[in-house]
């Protein structure tokens, strides 16, 4: 049984379910590389944390590993983001920076801040 006096109101549900369906699609591509490096980042920093005890590892090289792979993975983390400071028994890493996220219509500024402590054997 079909009514002849349909409109098509259907159409602008389906144009606002395309249009949310590509947004989410669109922060996707943006959010979810940016997510990968910085779980890939995080791996490094407990890396780093791992070896630390090994000779040729002090702090320095620590935080230059640290720097390098931030650049590898190209998030903004500069030398004074990154503290290391080891005791006789331990080591404490930290490392605070800020990612932004552009959009066009905003960039939101997602900060961080990995702080990890770790046993020296």
């Amino acid at each position: 049984m079909f009514l002849r006096d349909e409109r098509g109101e259907g159409k602008l549900g389906t144009l606002v379910g395309i249009l949310v369906l590509a947004m989410f699609i669109y922060l996707g591509v943006k959010i979810v590389p940016i997510l990968i490096n910085i779980y890939e980042f995080r791996d490094s920093i407990e890396e780093q944390a791992r070896f630390a005890a090994l000779p040729r590892h002090d702090d320095e090289e620590v935080k230059r590993s640290i720097l390098r792979k931030a650049q590898e993975l190209q998030l903004p983390v500069g030398s004074k983001d990154v503290v290391v400071n080891r005791s006789s028994s331990r080591i404490d890493i930290r490392v605070k920076y800020t990612v932004p996220i552009e959009t066009p219509i905003y960039t939101y500024k997602w900060s961080l801040d990995e702080s990890l402590t770790a046993p020296l054997f």
